[in-house]
């Protein structure tokens, strides 16, 4: 069930990198270029459309599916992803307090509410996993009493 969700995030961020690429209209050179501030291109409504941020949500959702796939033999690849989830958020912080409309990946509040809800969410997916996959304890073998022989 863990690695399903963990994939089902990865596909999200692929069809959000492909549905990005073809919202970027052809008369805007803000959306598609390698500048911010692209009010007028947004993807469902919500998410700021830019070349590099899809190329981004497409290599990081591809590599999620990858995790979800293997999430519960081995979490390094899933930590990773926490971690460059994790590293987005950040920058999409201090792009929006100091590099208004100016930063190239072009994020909005939506982007960084994204961002950190799939990192909680990938967080809490490994955990669980984890915990799936750790022995119940058993109980211990009683040992014998220690015979005391002068």
């Amino acid at each position: 069930m863990i690695r399903l969700f963990v994939t089902a995030v990865g596909v999200f961020f692929v069809v959000l990198a492909i549905s990005g690429f073809a919202s970027i209209s052809d008369a805007t050179t803000v959306g598609g270029g390698l500048r911010g501030g692209n009010d007028a291109d947004l993807l469902w409504g919500l998410f700021s459309v830019n070349t590099v941020l899809n190329f981004i949500h497409l290599l990081f959702g591809a590599l999620t599916i990858m995790a979800g796939f293997m999430v519960d033999r081995t979490r390094m690849l899933a930590w990773t992803m926490v971690g460059a989830f994790a590293a987005l958020l950040v920058y999409d912080i201090v792009s929006m307090l100091l590099l208004t409309g100016t930063d190239p990946l072009a994020v909005n509040s939506a982007d960084a509410w994204l961002h950190a809800i799939t990192t909680v969410v990938l967080v809490v997916a490994i955990v669980l996993a984890a915990k799936q996959r750790a022995p119940a304890p058993t109980a211990g073998v009683a040992s014998r009493p220690a015979h005391n022989h002068p």
